[in-house]
């Protein structure tokens, strides 16, 4: 099991991403239209952008990332082709603003 943290500048960069990468694929949803369902094997938590840190008078104690971050957890060994092409990115930070449990 490897988790990878993920960002893009859009949620649509990220989706495009996922869906290159061979983790994400089509599905008919219960009223017959099309949604994105992760591949077996992969969990995918979407966090969106990260908000600023602020103390309770409103200043900031940490900037927030206005880009798209997403978490994937492969239960499944990925190929390399596939590590390549998740939108990764380094340094990871040291404490990241969600996990999975």
């Amino acid at each position: 099991m490897t988790d990878y943290l993920l960002r893009t500048t859009t949620e649509s960069a990220m989706l495009t991403a996922l869906k290159a990468a061979g983790l994400t694929q089509d599905a008919t949803g219960y009223d017959g239209s099309t949604i994105v369902v992760p591949t077996a094997g992969i969990s995918i938590d979407h966090i969106g952008a990260i908000p600023p840190r602020v103390d309770d008078e409103g200043n900031i104690i940490t900037p927030g990332d206005p880009r798209w971050h997403t978490n994937i957890r492969a239960m499944i060994e990925l190929t390399p082709e596939q590590i390549t092409a998740l939108p990764t990115f380094t340094p990871e930070p040291s404490i990241p603003y969600r996990v999975f449990a």
